[in-house]
């Protein structure tokens, strides 16, 4: 299984003196750091780093080998959205993946579970989600799901919450999912595409994604307050 780590972010509404957003810091420790520890119990077949703004530093600090793992660049030029993402790294895509965002802090990961879920179920996208409140919900996405736990609906900034399920940007994909990307428009209001159009296509032309608990929170790290509220928890759990 391939990991696609995305981490071409610039961080400028965090305000910080950093180079890139991946590089915030949460208790000592960036986030890059966190997200590649978190994937250490994978049997991980390769690491795509999708990188672009002052990706040389981002390459000079992970190298081409991180714990024995292969180490490959993606250069996104345009930061048009997560999905554009993917699309760009399509040719380096060869196997089942786990797609996570390196601007998120997860709090007691749960990732050999949700890896062996789904490897069992019939599958082709696990979605990662945490148990959040509704304010905190209504900043992310929620979903609506069926009886059997498949994902109906996929909704960006919800007025309305369905339950108590935050999603996140740690998912596990099948290669099908990769094929819609084509079919995929950017995003009227930010002209960006979208994860959350990904996912919802993918349902409506008949694939199955269902949600799977990630770990017990997470943190997705934009401002300083983000962070703030990031440490504060750590110090206290």
């Amino acid at each position: 299984m391939q990991l696609v780590l995305l981490a071409a972010g610039r961080g400028i509404r965090l305000g910080l003196d950093i180079s890139n957003k991946c590089f915030t810091k949460i208790c000592g420790k960036c986030l890059l750091d966190y997200n590649l520890e978190m994937f250490s119990c994978f049997d991980v077949s390769e690491i795509i780093l999708i990188v672009g703004h002052n990706a040389e530093n981002i390459q000079k600090y992970v190298g081409t080998n991180y714990n024995g793992i292969s180490v490959t660049y993606v250069i996104q030029h345009e930061l048009l959205g997560i999905a554009h993402a993917l699309k760009v790294a399509i040719p380096y895509i060869h196997e089942d993946f786990m797609m996570c965002l390196s601007d998120e802090l997860f709090i007691n990961p749960n990732m050999e579970d949700m890896r062996d879920f789904f490897l069992t179920d019939k599958v082709d996208c696990l979605c990662g989600v945490v148990k959040d409140s509704t304010e905190n919900i209504k900043k992310a996405y929620t979903m609506d799901i069926s009886e059997t736990g498949e994902v109906l609906q996929l909704i960006e900034k919800p007025s309305q919450v369905f339950n108590q399920w935050k999603g996140t940007g740690c998912c596990l994909m099948k290669q099908t999912m990769l094929p819609i990307l084509a079919e995929l428009h950017p995003n009227k209001t930010r002209n960006e595409y979208e994860m959350g159009d990904w996912i919802q296509l993918a349902v409506n032309m008949g694939l199955i994604c269902k949600i799977y608990p990630v770990a017990d929170k997470n943190f997705n790290i934009n401002t300083q307050q983000d962070i703030i509220a990031a440490e504060e928890y750590l110090q206290n759990v």
